[in-house]
């Protein structure tokens, strides 16, 4: 999505009636002390308008934050309505980058107020709040591409190069300092030419344009040797031969790894996972999910948290259960679910991208769970960026990894700016 200089600001209006919001003040202090900071306690004490003006602009914050799709909203305790030197009105959004403006006034009963914020000209989407336990991985201004790690992505088959592509190109947006992307030797003519930031590689094939246990030969003897994380999976296809590869591969597994589209699919039809002592992320879409542990796909959306942590604790995996507020579980106990309910993600691809988004996130050093849950953030994020700029149809994948570095960069400020207010570290 290419930056426009001339973004429109974003706008929202609330009108509440002075009268009634002043009644539940007094009534009921502590809904006051919840939705009210100290400062605007102490500056609306005895003045009614104050009250309802106060209570308007959060309101129309919140519209603003929801005429976007923006989730989760700000609570109302974090929007804040000062005054400046002078008497303006000043508006603070904790953990907002973003600044705002605000319009207050009161005639006959009632209070209106006015939220205007011009979005950062990287993207529409401007405020991200930093869910609580995210991490990310350091980025030094003097870090080399050997600082953020190297990706090896095993991917496609004949008429499955796209995912191959996305994948790795996934990995390079989220800030891979190498990637590797080893696919068949027929499908590597045509990479070449698509791929310039990554390295494709060509694996043996026999001509058929799958991969057998001769390329898991090559992979583990030329490849992983320089990995810091594995993508293994998006379209890598459901052949016999890539089925007997898989089995082979799996038991020496020897760097973080994450598990994709068909590389679930094989292990769904009776392979044995070993994650060993290798953290090993597993990435499955309902129905994916449901052919993993044995129940069908409604009985996965039924319990989503309850299915994915017991998968999770039965396998020693993590596992991101994608869709609509994906969750993430850890075989520990630690589990996160998004407040992102993005629809604009709902194409084909764009779980190849969040695949190799993860393996950036490994490769830079994160645990497996730490690095999961910040990738299904930035994704989101980078999704509802699309949605915002583009509508809620019609997006594509590459839409989406175009959206991912701004998403990352607005999560890293939102982390820095909590850490900067004590809220924890990133």
């Amino acid at each position: 999505m290419g930056a426009s200089s001339h973004v429109a600001p974003l706008v929202g209006i609330d009108v509440a009636a002075v009268a009634r919001v002043a009644e539940v003040v007094e009534r009921n202090p502590r809904f006051a002390a919840r939705v009210f900071t100290e400062v605007e306690r102490h500056d609306s004490a005895g003045r009614p308008e104050r009250w309802a003006s106060r209570w308007a602009a959060k309101e129309a914050v919140r519209k603003l934050y929801g005429a976007q799709g923006i989730s989760p909203l700000p609570a109302f305790h974090d929007i804040e309505v000062t005054i400046a030197e002078g008497g303006a009105p000043r508006l603070r959004v904790a953990d907002a980058a973003t600044e705002f403006t605000v319009s207050l006034s009161h005639d006959g009963g009632m209070a209106v107020a006015v939220a205007v914020a011009m979005p950062d000209p990287l993207s529409r989407r401007t405020w991200l709040p930093a869910p609580p336990g995210v991490r990310l991985a350091a980025r030094p201004a003097d870090g080399h591409k050997g600082t953020f790690g190297t990706v090896v992505v095993l991917a496609g088959a004949h008429g499955l190069s796209g995912a191959a592509y996305l994948s790795a190109m996934g990995a390079a947006r989220g800030g891979a300092g190498l990637v590797r992307l080893c696919v068949p030797a027929q499908l590597h003519p045509a990479l070449t030419v698509k791929c310039t930031e990554v390295m494709p590689h060509a694996l043996p094939d026999g001509g058929l344009g799958i991969t057998g246990e001769e390329a898991i030969e090559a992979l583990l003897r030329d490849h992983l040797p320089h990995a810091d994380a594995l993508v293994v999976g998006p379209g890598l296809g459901q052949a016999e031969a890539t089925r007997s590869a898989m089995a082979a591969l799996l038991p020496r597994l020897a760097c973080p790894t994450v598990i994709d589209a068909d590389g679930l699919n094989l292990i769904a039809s009776g392979l044995a996972l070993h994650p060993g002592g290798v953290p090993v992320v597993v990435t499955p879409h309902p129905a994916e999910m449901g052919r993993l542990a044995g129940i069908a796909t409604s009985a996965v959306q039924a319990d989503r948290r309850g299915v994915a942590s017991q998968y999770a604790t039965a396998h020693g995996v993590v596992v991101v259960l994608k869709g609509s507020r994906t969750v993430v579980a850890a075989p520990d106990g630690r589990l996160h679910e998004d407040g992102h309910a993005v629809v604009a993600l709902a194409s084909g691809g764009t779980g190849d991208v969040l695949a190799g988004l993860i393996g950036a996130m490994l490769a830079a050093g994160l645990d497996a769970f730490d690095a999961a849950v910040a990738a299904v953030v930035i994704h989101a994020e980078a999704g509802a960026a699309v949605q915002a700029g583009r509508g809620r149809a019609g997006g594509l994948a590459s839409d989406v990894l175009e959206a991912l570095p701004a998403a990352q960069e607005r999560l890293r400020r939102a982390l820095e700016t909590r850490d900067k207010h004590g809220g924890g570290a990133a």
